[in-house]
């Protein structure tokens, strides 16, 4: 197993994600997706009416550990086995995942808690690093969905002000869509065709957006972390901050399944009432 990563965690440093083909076999891929197709109640034919090129169907935050039939990929011994080999061999679960029909954020965005580029304790390693990253896995054909996941190399060690200036000029985003599309004038994106059985995994913090797609596009979602103060935060953010979400918590036979394969956090995570400078959604 660990030949399979050999080499990845430098370029996990690196740029801040890697890309793993093939990992799970294409009929697991596929069968995953029709547990998702049954449970979401969102069928291929519900995509014929995408015509923004964003789907807005359905999603389930937290929904791999609330839904048995998908628990069983938080303790699946490949990808808890990339997990650790690029974060490090005391990565455990992280309590951030979540079940995808036909939905995508088309915009560049972060997924961490503070998402303004140095501004935040997230972006301070100087104690302790950040350790924290999703496992993104795409059950559709790149030829039946045209999608493709866009992320910025090196965008969690380093952004641009004219990158900044970008995201932030709304004028100019509106020019620049005009002539590039989803693409950055000012930073060069890397954009990944997925196929069943791929997975991604990435630093919350690495600029990220999901391609515009004209058909089915199913995903899963799942978090892994070294348990430290970034780690800390994150699990809390979600659990106890965004409450637009209504993040559940664990359950207990999936908690006591993951501390029997050491896969649990060793120390309670703290409740945080407030974090300087988080990303919160405004109140509608």
């Amino acid at each position: 197993m660990s030949g399979m990563f050999e080499g990845l965690r430098e370029a996990y440093r690196r740029d801040g994600f890697v890309v793993v083909r093939g990992l799970l076999e294409v009929e697991e891929a596929m069968a995953l997706r029709q547990r998702l197709v049954e449970h979401s109640g969102v069928t291929d034919a519900d995509f014929d009416d995408v015509e923004d090129g964003v789907p807005r169907k359905w999603t389930s935050p937290a929904g791999v550990a609330q839904v048995p039939a998908f628990q069983h990929l938080l303790v699946d011994e490949r990808l808890v086995g990339l997990a650790r080999e690029v974060l490090g061999p005391e990565a455990v679960y992280l309590h951030h995942n979540d079940l995808h029909a036909g939905y995508s954020s088309p915009g560049w965005h972060r997924d961490n808690v503070h998402r303004t580029f140095g501004q935040g304790e997230d972006w301070d390693e100087s104690t302790t690093p950040y350790r924290c990253a999703r496992i993104a896995l795409y059950l559709q054909t790149h030829a039946e969905s045209g999608f493709k996941f866009g992320l910025i190399p090196g965008s969690h060690r380093r952004e641009s002000r004219l990158v900044r200036w970008e995201r932030r000029a709304p004028r100019f985003s509106t020019v620049r869509r005009m002539v590039m599309g989803q693409g950055l004038a000012f930073a060069r994106a890397r954009w990944i065709a997925t196929e069943p059985g791929d997975v991604v995994i990435f630093d919350h913090r690495v600029l990220h957006c999901g391609g515009r797609t004209r058909g089915p596009k199913y995903s899963i979602y799942l978090g892994a972390g070294i348990q430290n103060d970034h780690f800390n935060r994150h699990w809390s953010y979600y659990r106890d901050l965004r409450s637009d979400l209504h993040y559940p918590s664990v359950p207990e036979a999936l908690r006591e399944r993951l501390q029997s394969e050491g896969l649990w956090p060793e120390a309670e995570v703290p409740v945080l009432e407030h974090v300087d400078h988080a990303f919160l959604p405004k109140a509608a």
